[in-house]
């Protein structure tokens, strides 16, 4: 008979107690804490900064008309720009303001001008917004009538004071703006908008002054004459001085002529002192035949037998010192007209007469330059 199996049992632990499960603790959650970085606190919104006054450089506002261009019959077909020549032809920056080519039977820049491209010219103040600064800026042109604007660059100086208008428009820019001539356009350049550089003391320096400890006397007005041409790089050396034989008011007249003698001066004196500026130091004004290219012409209202007036004698030599430091022209090389190097017109002149002294020769000028420059 097999064995009989063994029926296996549980063991009992020796205590009689029943086992125990393992006791598993669920420890309760703790609320999360705190951050402890404070909450930023609530800041109201700063008020933004008040605008910035813009800085005017240049504004305008008056009647308009139109020029430039093949069909502008009023500029003559060999007429130039007073800001840009043939070099600027082939520079990017400026090359699209042209035509591919002259119109046929035209040498000069004015009708080469594309009438659709955007310019301008006004009467400048080289003294103020000096001609590089100029080649260089955008404006700002409005038709205060519709609200319409557009930039555009100054290229030229005009018009005649004579027009009763105070710019003139390509065509194109014109069109754009809904004007026609005599209509009234607002002109504006601005340091912070509209234009690239801001004239700066080194580019007011016509020429190649160096800092010059002289400021330069009070100019009454700019009274732009078109008897002017581009001294080519000359360099100025040379202060010639002459006397009106008239009034101011026949002198600027005389100066402002296009026609006739074509004469200027680059400044009037008057009897009461007041400097009139005619044509820009960096330009060459007719005013003495032969010595114009490196001179610098200074005119005093008198008549033939009038010597200076004390305000009149102040101002020249207070001209003159600026003149002198600006361009570092000699002591030796300031001139009566008559006596200016090259001067070369038969039978010579009488200029400046008694202004200086009552012997008409250069030792007159160069004892009074001695004594009160």
């Amino acid at each position: 008979m097999p064995p009989r199996k063994r029926r296996l049992r549980s063991r009992k632990p020796a205590t009689g107690r029943s086992p125990q499960k393992p006791r598993v603790t669920t420890r309760a959650k703790s609320p999360p804490r705190k951050s402890r970085s404070k909450s930023p606190k609530k800041v109201g919104a700063v008020p933004p900064l008040p605008a910035q006054p813009e800085e005017i450089l240049f504004r305008v506002e008056g009647k308009m008309s139109t020029f430039g261009g093949p069909h502008d019959l009023g500029m003559s077909p060999d007429e130039g720009l007073a800001l840009f020549s043939n070099a600027d032809l082939k520079d990017p920056r400026y090359s699209y303001l042209f035509l591919p080519a002259p119109p046929p039977g035209t040498s000069g820049l004015g009708r080469r001008l594309n009438p659709d491209q955007y310019y301008f010219a006004c009467r400048w103040n080289y003294a103020d917004t000096p001609r590089e600064f100029l080649r260089r800026a955008l404006a700002r042109v409005e038709n205060p009538a519709n609200g319409r604007t557009a930039d555009a660059r100054p290229v030229d100086w005009g018009p005649h004071p004579s027009t009763g208008r105070v710019a003139d428009l390509s065509p194109g820019l014109a069109a754009a703006l809904g004007l026609n001539t005599d209509d009234v356009v607002k002109i504006t350049i601005s340091a912070r908008r509209a234009i690239p550089v801001k004239p700066t003391l080194s580019m007011k320096r016509a020429g190649h002054g160096s800092s010059n400890p002289h400021a330069k006397p009070a100019i009454k007005q700019f009274i732009k004459s078109p008897n002017c041409s581009c001294r080519n790089g000359a360099r100025i050396d040379k202060i010639v001085l002459h006397c009106t034989e008239g009034s101011l008011a026949s002198a600027l007249a005389e100066f402002q002529k296009a026609d006739g003698r074509q004469v200027s001066a680059h400044y009037v004196i008057d009897r009461n002192g007041d400097i009139y500026q005619m044509v820009s130091d960096s330009d060459r004004s007719n005013h003495c035949m032969g010595a114009n290219q490196n001179s610098i012409g200074i005119e005093h209202v008198a008549g033939e037998t009038d010597p200076l007036t004390a305000p009149q004698a102040a101002a020249s030599a207070a001209l003159i010192r600026w003149l002198l430091q600006q361009y570092q022209i000699p002591r030796t090389n300031i001139f009566g007209h008559d006596f200016a190097p090259g001067y070369s017109r038969p039978g010579g002149t009488s200029c400046p007469d008694k202004l200086f002294g009552a012997t008409h020769d250069q030792r007159t000028i160069a004892a009074w330059v001695e004594a009160n420059v």
